[in-house]
Parts: structure tokens; sequence; C-alpha cells
């Protein structure tokens, strides 16, 4: 089965390159020109991932993105700009991209950047959860580590060795 990429390019020539691309890398492509098409697109079909162009004729990327975000939350959107800059990259992670890049990209190139957005989000390293949940444990029991390793089912004095070798805190 292959993945459902929604392409929203307002210039038409790469619209169309971008998706022979696709098809010819196995993915569905479902071309449209801006944020009303893109609207028109989801309400039809919710895709597996998203390349979105940051400028578009009718809207801001970045609305797509968001729109992405609310109405296909598991879809992975890579925002493409030809006029990338470090704020405009934190606002598009921040409303839901994977991954911002800057134009001019070959084929060979988004097709690798789509392929990146499929791979899992790093999650949160193992010693910095078990931090987190010691230490809301313990403010729960107003600092006594008594009664917090008591609820955490650990020894007293393992609790306390574990509270000197914990992880700084993020």
């Amino acid at each position: 089965m292959s993945l459902t990429v929604l392409v929203v390019e307002d210039d038409a020539d790469y619209r169309g390159a971008l998706g022979s691309t696709l098809r010819r890398a196995g993915f569905k492509p479902v071309l449209v020109s801006g944020l009303t098409e893109a609207s028109g697109a989801l309400a039809a079909a919710l895709p597996d991932l998203a390349l979105v162009d940051l400028r578009l004729d009718d809207g801001d990327g970045l609305d797509v993105v968001r729109m992405l975000a609310d109405r296909a939350p598991a879809c992975r959107c890579v925002m493409l700009s030809g006029h990338g800059t470090i704020p405009t990259a934190v606002e598009a992670m921040r409303a839901g991209a994977v991954d911002f890049r800057t134009k001019p990209l070959s084929g060979r190139q988004i097709v690798e950047a789509l392929r990146d957005a499929l791979l899992p989000l790093p999650s949160e390293n193992l010693d910095q959860v078990e931090r987190d949940h010691i230490l809301g444990v313990l403010q729960a029991c107003g600092g006594n580590i008594s009664e917090a390793a008591r609820r955490l089912g650990l020894h007293r004095r393992t609790l306390q060795r574990k509270l000197q070798k914990l992880p700084p805190p993020r």
C-alpha cells in the first residue's frame, strides 16, 4: 500500500514535478495549489504525509500545517520554502511540521525528506522519565523520602541512591 502525500504548492510546474517524482518513488500524491484546495482535500481524505510550501497565493503554508495538525494529527508534514529563516522554521515546527527544508530541492532530497519524516520521533530519555516520576512522587509526599519510597515500592536507601544519581533537569 502506498502512502498518500498531500502536496500544497502554488507553482504549477514545481507541483507537477513533485507529483511525478513522488509517483516514481511509490507514493500517492494529491496535488493542490493552496490553502482552499488543501482544506477541500482534507475533507475528502486524510493524508499520511504532506509537503507544504510556506508562501501560497491564497494564504500562508503555516495555516495548512495548523489545519493538518488539527484534522490529521497522524500526518507528518514537511514544510518547504524558498524564503526560509530560522524563526519561520521554528514557527513551522511549533505548528506541527516535523521538518523544514529550503528550496530548491532535488527529487532525491524531497523523497529523502519524506522518508525521514516517517521515522519515529525521538522519545524522552528513560532516565529523564524516571527522574520526573520520582521527583513528582517526592513532591506529592511533601519531600518525605520514607513516604515517597513506600509509594514508589522502593526501599528508602534505594530511593536516596537514585536521588543522588538522577540526571539534571531538562
